[in-house]
């Protein structure tokens, strides 16, 4: 491959952007969502559309922890303490590795998630298609909210398991 292509950057475009969670608990399962997304992919791409390896992408996408919303005030108000929103008020993840998936259009990424004051590395299988002057991504994965020192939600006879699945819908338009 003959030198470096030039990487592109795109903005993420909350308004059509989401940050979904699902875990189990005692009483039902706990879902919440939030939509006020920042941040940007930096990446290049191949003849074909692919998503080039030189120069590596880089992803970055965070949120405020007051922007997850359950549809509870209860469990919301629950859930920021829990996650200390007031020394830590923001979640962020950062890209640092991908490879190709098997099938075109897939790749697996690895990177690090900061929740609550620390950070964790992580790894997972995304979507991405470039649109144009956007890129949308859709990506799965499975947190242990041990693993960031945080205790799961017991409230009286609600109590939410520690696993937590995350899936990111990102779009993300060309800056100019």
């Amino acid at each position: 491959m003959p030198g470096s292509m030039t990487s592109q950057r795109f903005e993420v475009v909350a308004a059509d952007s989401s940050l979904t969670f699902f875990a189990l608990s005692t009483a039902q399962s706990a879902y919440g969502k939030t939509t006020e997304l920042t941040g940007f992919i930096d990446a290049a791409w191949n003849v074909d559309g692919s998503l080039a390896a030189d120069p590596a992408p880089r992803m970055h996408v965070e949120f405020r922890v007051d922007s997850l919303r359950t549809g509870n005030d209860l469990q919301d108000r629950e859930m920021w303490k829990l996650i200390d929103s007031r020394r830590f008020p923001k979640i962020a993840g950062d890209l640092r590795q991908f490879s190709p998936g098997s099938v075109r259009g897939r790749y697996t990424a690895a990177g690090q998630i900061t929740l609550a004051g620390l950070a964790r590395a992580y790894e997972s299988e995304f979507r991405l298609e470039r649109d144009g002057k956007r890129v949308i991504l859709d990506g799965e994965l499975q947190i242990d909210v041990r693993d960031f020192g945080l205790k799961p939600i017991n409230l009286l006879v609600l109590s939410v398991a520690p696993l937590v699945r995350v899936k990111l819908h990102l779009v993300a338009a060309r800056s100019v």
